[in-house]
């Protein structure tokens, strides 16, 4: 009861701080259950929006007071005919960014999602390259993977161990190093890495807190190292207290002043100008509605902290129910991240066949009380299944995101999946030992 009674405390200050944003707060009672926190957190976030939108009813991207500053929050916009010079200024995203290492060069482009974030990046090193080399970690993002793959003889993609065994392909050409806090294990650099072996580093930091001391700390070995770093991140996921505000996304771009003045082969002044200019033509620019009014509030980074530890935890402790109930059977991968687990179905299912056991599964754990949703994306106030797309290993998985609830919650709906795949693995056969036995896609479940 009292585990309980501190959750709810503590969701009442997150719906009180997305209420304290208000023009006219809503009088709002402090949650008795997950299920009145979710639908508090949601209504809000409506008001907040529609707010927003009956304010600026009469201003468009063409129509609007040339001395009328957009705000949101924090946050205060500049821009012309259709946002395509878009100057944002408001708090910076991540804390204290190089402070240990001297004075640095710091610049923020803003789009209208992660993906688009790194699209603008890529596009723009490819247009300042012939053909760089770009190192990709084994099980980075898919959709990253798949973004490099679009770009085709325009990047010589190497996997990010070839670095631990051989120096760079050709001296002439720019080396672009890829870190992702989405792989499974392993996202710092190869050890020993230096400037003499890469020109810049791109990090995806999605999967962490922006303050994570695990993003500190890739950051200080860069800019120690005399590497430009490139901090690219969806801004849906951890920095929108689980409500997914808006579409946003960001590049940060951050080098030694040192070095920048010296001149280097990736030009970081050259690089933001380009990046900038992709947006602008790709149409990719931010929407100023979708930037957070909440972010610059004095409970926001406490509130998001404890978010994410809670995440991580409920995260460790699904993965032992789980493990236990898979035996020997390896079906269960958990991340480095904390954020989510995998659960590997028998045989090779499709995308659809994916996707529909992923609805079965928490259908059957909604209809029982649970607070589980068939959605994709993670960092929910409740648990969220979907298919996932394995890149280490060319398969669809089951994701189950965990979410910040009590830990006693946390604990049924673990054994809710394990009974129903304990369930579905004793209606077919065991596959061959070392590989996962769970339920074919076909099988009848109800």
């Amino acid at each position: 009861m009292k585990t309980m009674e501190s959750y709810l405390e503590r969701k009442y200050r997150e719906v009180s701080l997305l209420n304290s944003c208000l023009a006219s707060p809503l009088d709002l009672r402090k949650p008795d259950s997950v299920g009145s926190v979710v639908k508090h957190k949601f209504r809000l976030a409506g008001a907040l929006k529609a707010e927003r939108a009956l304010k600026g009813w009469a201003v468009t991207e063409i129509a609007r007071d040339p001395a009328h500053r957009a705000k949101s929050g924090g946050f205060e916009f500049t821009y012309g005919y259709q946002r395509a010079d878009l100057n944002v200024r408001g708090p910076p995203i991540y804390d204290s960014l190089g402070a240990a290492n001297g004075p640095v060069l710091q610049e923020t482009v803003y789009t209208g999602s992660g993906m688009s974030a790194m699209a603008a990046l890529l596009t723009a090193l490819q247009r300042l390259h012939s053909v760089p080399e770009l190192l990709v970690p084994d099980g980075c993002y898919s959709e990253t993977l798949e973004l490099i793959e679009s770009f085709g003889r325009h990047f010589h993609v190497l996997p990010l161990d070839t670095r631990r065994s051989r120096l760079r392909v050709s001296r002439s050409a720019s080396c672009i190093v890829l870190l992702d806090s989405s792989v499974r294990s392993g996202f710092f650099p190869p050890a020993g890495m230096s400037a003499d072996d890469a020109d810049l580093i791109i990090f995806d930091t999605t999967c962490f807190w922006k303050n994570s001391s695990r993003i500190r700390q890739v950051v200080s070995w860069a800019l120690r190292s005399g590497l430009p770093i490139a901090l690219v991140r969806s801004h849906a996921k951890l920095d929108c207290l689980g409500i997914e505000y808006g579409r946003l996304g960001s590049v940060v771009v951050a080098a030694p002043h040192r070095d920048v003045l010296r001149g280097s082969p990736v030009s970081v002044t050259t690089l933001i100008d380009q990046m900038r200019d992709t947006v602008r033509l790709f149409g990719s620019a931010p929407i100023p509605a979708h930037f957070p009014p909440f972010t610059a509030l004095a409970d926001y980074e406490s509130c998001s902290r404890e978010r994410v530890a809670a995440i991580m935890r409920n995260t460790r402790r699904m993965a032992r129910v789980l493990s236990v109930a898979c035996g020997e059977a390896p079906c269960v991968c958990v991340f480095q991240h904390g954020l989510y687990l995998t659960l590997s179905p028998m045989g090779n299912p499709d995308i659809d066949e994916a996707r529909s056991l992923a609805g079965a599964l928490s259908g059957e754990l909604e209809r029982n009380g649970l607070p589980v949703r068939h959605a994709g994306s993670f960092g929910f106030d409740f648990v969220a299944i979907e298919w996932f797309h394995g890149s280490s290993s060319p398969r669809n998985l089951i994701r189950v995101a965990a979410s910040d609830l009590p830990p006693g919650l946390a604990d049924r709906v673990a054994q809710g999946i394990a009974t129903w795949w304990s369930r579905g693995m004793s209606a077919t056969t065991r596959s061959s030992r070392g590989s996962c036995s769970t339920v074919r896609p076909n099988a009848n479940i109800s």
